[in-house]
């Protein structure tokens, strides 16, 4: 009895390697891992662990809704008037309030392009978990993950609508006035 439990073990640990070489002969297959825009081991960074990995994470602590909210902001609506380019949801007016406004923006910058729209793109980090603090915000490594996450998908969002032009996706220290680290977009001339 003992001899046969002994078989069918050494037969499942073989199963793998036997399979593949009846499947793929023996050639050897190529592993490459592309990496995320994420590291992945900031999961070891957080105050609280949700699940065993980074991916498992966010099924255990976000609903649907906030899911779509998150991937809303990474791509967010985006706005073009009279050849300014703004975050919707940081532009304030629509229709004639909105020319009113850039009008009121093109006095308050003296015209310059970039700075309007800097000012009114600008947002800090912070400011994305105002109902939700976690002591995690405290922890560089994770804000730093955060602003690389919402560069990379900014840039990837504005390139798609604007491929001529030269949009930066900027972060930094108190852009415009923001506090702490902050992300704006503005198109370089």
């Amino acid at each position: 009895m003992e001899k046969e439990v002994l078989g069918i073990i050494s037969q499942i640990e073989l199963y793998p390697t036997l399979l593949k070489m009846n499947l793929d002969g023996n050639k050897m297959m190529k592993y490459k891992l592309n990496k995320s825009v994420i590291d992945n081991q900031v999961f070891e960074e957080f105050e609280e662990q949700k699940g065993v990995t980074l991916f498992n994470h966010s099924a255990n602590c976000c609903s649907i809704d906030d899911f779509l909210a998150i991937a809303y902001t990474l791509c967010p609506d985006i706005i073009e008037i009279n050849g300014y380019i703004f975050i919707a949801d940081l532009f304030d007016a629509e229709g004639e309030a909105a020319l009113e406004r850039i009008r009121r923006l093109e006095e308050q910058f003296n015209g310059d392009k970039i700075k309007i729209e800097q000012w009114v793109n600008s947002r800090s980090l912070g400011d994305f978990f105002i109902g939700s603090y976690t002591r995690s915000m405290k922890n560089d490594k994770i804000m730093d993950e955060f602003a690389k996450v919402l560069v990379y998908f900014w840039d990837k969002r504005v390139k798609e609508l604007f491929p001529d032009k030269n949009i930066i996706i900027e972060i930094r220290d108190g852009i415009m006035g923001e506090l702490g680290l902050s992300i704006t977009m503005y198109e370089q001339m």
